[in-house]
């Protein structure tokens, strides 16, 4: 029988506008348009459903997965967070399971298979904020260790804060499993513990607890895979007219991961590398380049 392996994403309607140039950018790759495409739709509009279901998503309206104080408060938008501990339930069938934050892009298919790839070995497949760019590794470790820091002991305790902050930071926001991994069951009892004390980036830091303290299974890929923006801008091949790691040898980015404030803004100043402006920073988008074509 062959392997049956999905795309899954979701939002609702206001985060609408970052899904499509992230399910677009999926379906332009030979990787993205090999998979089925699944969309928590927690809340869309009709026309937005609408337009999912023309690029082949199957669309599910996930529940509230967890009882926890405060609940009552958030967007429905929350429960992209809530569901993903249990794709396999909701988008039943599939042998393995590729999540991507609405607010990622893919650029090269190549991440994708590699995260693939590592799923098929039982281990979690992610992609650490580990580079020798990133930001919070030099000058802003403080601001890093500070905010996280604060989030580790509102999940769990300051023993835990004080440990963990030290290890590379792995992301939640693009990961693939498979669909018979024991990290499915264990991600949501230590997530739904931790919602208990805090809301606050509670999904991630479970996940991070899963792998380094629960001792599940993961396989470490490198930060191209999934490159989050606020850490390091990354820099602008002109040459290939792709955005690659802003160090040399400039490798191309695979999934580029708009996150915090770097959604919100317009453009970023960008380094250019090769062609006229080589050595420039100048201000550039880095939504989706192909936005404009659909």
């Amino acid at each position: 029988m062959s392997e049956r392996a999905i795309a899954l994403t979701g939002g609702d309607a206001a985060y609408f506008d970052f899904m499509r140039d992230c399910i677009a950018s999926l379906r332009m790759t030979p990787e993205g348009r090999a998979l089925a495409l699944g969309v928590l739709d927690c809340g869309l509009t009709e026309e937005q459903r609408i337009w999912c279901q023309e690029q082949g998503a199957e669309l599910v309206v996930p529940q509230w997965d967890f009882d926890f104080p405060g609940r009552a408060a958030l967007k429905d938008g929350y429960k992209a967070l809530t569901a993903r501990p249990f794709l396999p339930r909701y988008f039943p069938g599939f042998d393995l399971y590729f999540w991507i934050d609405a607010d990622c892009w893919v650029q090269q298919g190549d991440a994708i298979t590699l995260f693939l790839a590592a799923a098929r070995t039982g281990a979690l497949a992610v992609a650490p904020e580990i580079h020798r760019s990133m930001r919070h590794y030099h000058h802003a470790w403080g601001e890093f260790s500070a905010v996280c820091g604060a989030a580790y002991e509102a999940c769990f305790d300051k023993e835990t804060a004080e440990r963990l902050i030290r290890y590379p930071m792995i992301n939640a926001g693009v990961f693939a499993l498979a669909a018979d991994a024991p990290h499915w069951a264990g991600w949501a009892e230590v997530y739904g513990a931790a919602l208990q004390r805090s809301t606050d980036l509670t999904d991630q830091l479970a996940l991070n607890v899963l792998v380094y303290d629960k001792g599940f299974r993961h396989e470490p890929l490198p930060s191209r895979c999934n490159w989050p923006v606020h850490h390091a801008t990354p820099a602008w091949d002109a040459d290939r007219s792709l955005f690659v790691e802003p160090a040399m040898p400039y490798e191309a980015l695979g999934i580029l991961h708009l996150t915090i404030y770097t959604k919100r803004l317009a453009t970023l100043d960008v380094r250019e590398i090769g062609g006229p402006h080589a050595g420039q920073v100048r201000p550039r988008s880095l939504r989706w380049p192909g936005r404009t074509a659909i």
